[in-house]
């Protein structure tokens, strides 16, 4: 829950400091000096951009806390170090098991989501967020293939 109220506080933090940043946008599109304008124009964009890739990614977390909920595969079964995150052997059995899967069945957007799990536990970021990704356009239209 806690990361939820995170993200929520940096989102909220963001939208004000786009907030800032517009107005000084107008300020400087209101100066008669050509290179002023330019830079209003900049920071106009910046923030469009800024604010496109916040909502992407909170669409992401929440399309992944919904699956997460859904998902009827059995969870996966990882031996833990002291800390709590999953030991490299155990992590690397559970994807070779959740990979062997995926590939019988390229469809089912459980196994995707898990097979995302298995790299978030092995330390693979990028690809776990893009089995996830995988999963969330499964899960949407199972013809996404």
């Amino acid at each position: 829950m806690s990361a939820k109220i995170w993200a929520l506080v940096m989102a909220a933090l963001a939208v004000i400091y786009l907030v800032l940043l517009g107005q000084k946008a107008i300020l400087l599109l209101l100066d008669a000096s050509l290179v002023a304008k330019a830079m209003g124009v900049a920071l106009l964009v910046l923030p469009l951009i800024a604010a496109w890739a916040i909502l992407t990614e909170i669409k992401f977390g929440m399309d992944a806390e919904r699956l997460s909920r859904r998902n009827s595969e059995p969870p996966l079964e990882f031996a833990l170090r002291p800390s709590g995150k999953p030991t490299k052997e155990s992590a690397q059995a559970e994807f070779e098991r959740i990979k062997s899967l995926v590939s019988k069945d390229l469809a089912n957007w459980e196994l995707w989501f898990r097979l995302g799990e298995c790299y978030e536990a092995s330390g693979d970021r990028k690809l776990a967020r893009k089995s996830i990704r995988k999963a969330i356009k499964l899960a949407n239209d199972p013809k996404a293939l």
